[in-house]
């Protein structure tokens, strides 16, 4: 059975490689774009920075900045090692959304500090006001925005019969909205009933549920590994009884 991924590059790609070791096969279909705003990031004397989204850090690898020095709380353990790899050495990680982090950061002792949050206009968590009973001054700044992309309607009718019977990854709220969209408009809601419904969280499902599923099923943890886990459990359920 097949993995239908429909996340934006170069995230699907990643996705891809870790499912194929798993030992799945793997459909690509992205039907979202990231795109760098070119928002200046203000010179300040930060505290830390704030990533919320890998996104976030691969836009800013594309660019010149100084402040590799100072802490960076990541929400997710890939956030939290592409940091590390732009350059980061003083990282910490919640494992969950943006609530999970700030709840975390709010234990910190981190009162007064200013942190740089580099962010998307999309974003779904409100991080500054989360933050600032702690005393945390949060600067906000939308350096990407993700796009929504629409595959061609025998692209995605061919997509969708070498799914027949597969799993389908879903990542937000956002790219659930997108794909129910999609599903309507091509007519194609019939085929999802021998497919399963994976998603990182609730809200990446939501949208979702009004169709027939075989199965919905949501990661225990907002986790890329805890999909695949439940992606395992679903092909091979008798090892896992």
């Amino acid at each position: 059975m097949a993995v239908l991924i429909t996340r934006a590059e170069p995230a699907a790609s990643q996705t891809s490689k870790r499912i194929e070791q798993a030992g799945h096969d793997v459909i690509v279909l992205p039907l979202f774009e990231v795109s760098d705003l070119k928002t200046q990031i203000p010179n300040a004397d930060y505290d830390g920075v704030i990533f919320t989204s890998k996104n976030a850090v691969e836009v800013l690898a594309t660019r010149e900045f100084g402040f590799k020095n100072i802490p960076a709380y990541c929400v997710g353990e890939k956030t939290k090692q592409a940091a590390e790899a732009l350059g980061f050495t003083k990282t910490h990680v919640a494992n969950g959304g943006g609530a999970v982090l700030a709840d975390l950061m709010g234990k910190m002792k981190l009162e007064g500090q200013t942190l740089l949050y580099p962010t998307t206009p999309d974003r779904s968590y409100d991080m500054q006001t989360a933050l600032e009973p702690s005393g945390i001054k949060v600067k906000s700044i939308d350096i990407y925005q993700v796009n929504a992309l629409i595959p061609d309607q025998q692209t995605f009718t061919q997509t969708f019969q070498k799914i027949s019977y597969g799993h389908i990854f879903t990542y937000s709220a956002l790219s659930a909205t997108h794909l129910t969209h999609i599903l309507e408009t091509t007519n194609l809601t019939n085929a999802l009933k021998d497919c399963t419904l994976i998603g990182i969280s609730k809200h990446a499902v939501k949208s979702l549920e009004q169709f027939e599923w075989k199965e919905i099923l949501v990661a225990r943890q907002p986790d890329e590994t805890c999909m695949i886990e439940l992606l395992n459990q679903s092909i091979n359920p008798t090892n896992y009884s």
